[in-house]
């Protein structure tokens, strides 16, 4: 499939089955890979750039071998994304990313990145944004735990954000911060 045949697909609405099957396409080499990243970057058009961005989480969840040659650029090009539905599919993968169970082959890979203190000052900044949506803010929280055991600064501002973000009463927030704030009482 050529980068234009994609952003044709991506113009219109995706189901959820469609986005996997576009996903398992590129796992084999039919869509490329480049192309997704690029398009999730796409400030003209939020709705495609959305639709890429699901599709690239998917690639990154069940095909890792063909999204790693492009986590660099992804970790370079994190702080140009302003798109909140982006913002969603891009935290999902950097927890993915940061999580103490990734394989092995993630974890050097992600290691391999030198400057790793300014994708969290960055997961940070996504967090306290008033206009970021929970259903992000809570994928923050995952990832900044996950950065806590790197760097020691993290763990008391995050401990502070979490109970600040407890008195929001979001469902999804108090959950994920419920938990955050039992995890970060073990360590």
């Amino acid at each position: 499939m050529t980068k234009e045949e994609l952003h044709q697909i991506l113009s219109s609405a995706l189901t959820k089955e469609r986005a996997q099957k576009l996903a398992t396409l590129a796992g084999e080499g039919k869509v490329p890979v480049f192309a997704l990243l690029g398009f999730s970057f796409l400030k003209e058009s939020p709705a495609l750039a959305f639709r890429a961005a699901w599709v690239l989480e998917h690639v990154e969840a069940y095909f890792t071998e063909c999204f790693l040659p492009y986590l660099p650029e992804f970790i370079s090009r994190l702080p140009e994304q302003q798109n909140p539905s982006c913002q969603r599919h891009f935290t999902k993968i950097l927890m993915h990313l940061t999580s103490p169970k990734a394989s092995e082959r993630y974890k050097k890979a992600f290691g391999d990145i030198k400057k790793q203190e300014p994708i969290a000052a960055l997961v940070f900044d996504w967090l306290i944004n008033p206009s970021t949506p929970v259903a992000v803010k809570v994928n923050c929280l995952d990832i900044l735990f996950n950065f806590s055991h790197t760097f020691a600064w993290i763990k008391e501002e995050l401990q502070a954000q979490t109970e600040f973000y407890l008195q929001q009463v979001s469902p999804a927030m108090l959950a994920r911060g419920r938990k955050i704030l039992r995890q970060i009482a073990k360590v």
